[in-house]
Parts: C-alpha cells; structure tokens; sequence
C-alpha cells in the first residue's frame, strides 16, 4: 500500500467529520488506507464512520483517551502505508491532494515530510492564508521561530522517517513543531506551491498560545541536542526567550486572531469550492 491516511478523532462534530470523510475517499489518487483512531470519544465514532461511508479503505481503532501526539502515534503503529498523510477531523482536502504529494516524495527522496499552502475556511467560505516557504532552510528558520511554515494538516511524511524521527513524543499540544523539528533531522523539509488543505476556523480550533508554550519549548530545547543546532543557534535561543517571557505574562492573544479571521471570512471569503 502506498499511502496512510491518519486522523485522531475526540468528539468530533458528525457535520464536519462527514465532510472530511468525504473529501478524502474522493481522493484522484487511490492506493490508500484511511486509519481513524477513535481517542477515547464519549460516544464511539465508528458508528457514524459507517453511517457516513461504507468504504473498506476506513479502518477504524477506538482506545483510551490520551491525547493527540500518542494517537497519532499509535496510527502511526497501524499503517501499512510507505507514505503517512495527516488531516484533522475538522479540515478538508482538495481532490488532488494525495496524487500530488505523492508524486513530489517519489521524484523527491531526500525528503522526509511535504506540506503545503492552506486555506482557512468556515461556514462554507475560505481564503487562501500566506504563502509558506517552499525549501528546507526557509521552513526549518521559520518554524524554529515559531512563525508557522508548515500546516501540520497537509504533512505528508515517509513512514521510515517519523519512525525514527521517535514519531509523536508530545501527548498534547506543541506535538506538530517537536514532529517537523525531528523529521527536519532525517531528511529535507519541504512545501508544494499549491493550495492542498482546507483548514477549519473556529473559536474551538486552534490551541490557545498558552498551552502550546511548554511544547514548544520542549521541542526547541530538544533541538538544540542536534548536530545542526550551532547552524540556527541565534534563532532558537531568541524563541526559548521569547516563551519564557510569554509563559511569565500569561498572554492569550489567539482568541483575537480567531475573531479577526472569521470576521475577514466573513466579509471577502470565496465560496467555498465543490470537494465532496
């Protein structure tokens, strides 16, 4: 099997899962498995999985809850896919999405992770959120000073990679940037210049700033055990300040940044294009 689709699910709203479902079994690309790890919902996901799709790609696993990074760890242990693709349970892919990412890691094999741009999309409009940086030493500068550069929902990896990459070491939040700093040790990183994920914008989405700040941290002080640490040394030292800093003022700004983005949606967003 070429590729493993990997989801977490926790909860998850039945409107939104049914089109996430939807848009990957619609995939141009075909080889693949779609692994949901149900983590530990009140009410099992399965049953509105079948609901939604028959599918025999959907292949689904219920544990206890222990958050994201060790669920997707654990669906990391389940795949048989060369290739392992993230998406979230409330996000969308373009039709292509997979098709493209695989042909970049074929034609690719020093890379070890591919993203891509993302639009940010809610109550059926989106917009094309700014370009990443499409090269390695691009991304690696800009996540290591927590400017996002790669969308954890539009990674597609190698599976040899994340595996000795340690895969999720963070259960919870921060787990993306510890992820893309260790896949940046194994191999390149790299973005396609294309618009490949749909993310979903509300006030429940996005982690608060301040409780991503301890993974963050973790994630760049392990960084800085690396051999390619004296290259970056002046930017990851300036984050490990920043988060002290911000762990110390207690700032809360991500709410601000979600009530703005909506309102632009809002107000200029595009209809939001026929995926399902």
């Amino acid at each position: 099997m070429k590729v493993s689709v990997l989801m977490a699910s926790y909860n998850s709203n039945e409107e939104l899962l049914k089109d996430v479902i939807k848009s990957v079994i619609n995939q141009t690309f075909r080889d693949f498995e779609f692994i949901i790890v149900d983590d530990g919902s009140k009410n099992p996901v399965e049953p509105v999985v079948r609901k939604i799709s028959d599918d025999n790609r959907i292949v689904v696993y219920r544990k206890e809850n222990t958050g994201l990074g060790s669920s997707l760890t654990y669906g990391i242990s389940k795949a048989q896919g060369e290739y392992i693709a993230r998406i979230d349970d409330d996000d969308l892919m373009a039709h292509d999405r997979l098709e493209k990412q695989v042909a970049f890691l074929d034609n690719h094999p020093e890379v070890s992770c591919v993203g891509s741009h993302m639009n940010f999309y809610c109550k059926g409009r989106y917009i094309h959120y700014r370009k990443f940086p499409l090269e390695h030493d691009g991304i690696l500068k800009s996540m290591l000073n927590r400017k996002w550069s790669m969308a954890h929902s539009s990674l597609m990896y190698r599976k040899d990679s994340v595996v000795k990459a340690g895969c999720y070491r963070l259960k919870g939040t921060g787990e993306d940037l510890d992820l893309i700093l260790q896949l940046s040790l194994v191999g390149k990183l790299a973005n396609i210049d294309e618009y490949l994920i749909y993310y979903h914008i509300s006030f429940g989405s996005l982690s608060s700033t301040n409780s991503q700040l301890p993974g963050h941290e973790f994630a760049l002080q392990e960084f800085k055990k690396s051999i390619e640490y004296p290259r970056y040394s002046a930017i990851v030292d300036s984050s490990l300040s920043a988060i002290e800093k911000e762990i110390k003022e207690n700032k809360k700004r991500i709410l601000w940044k979600r009530w703005g983005v909506i309102k632009y949606l809002s107000m200029f967003g595009k209809k939001l294009p026929v995926l399902l």
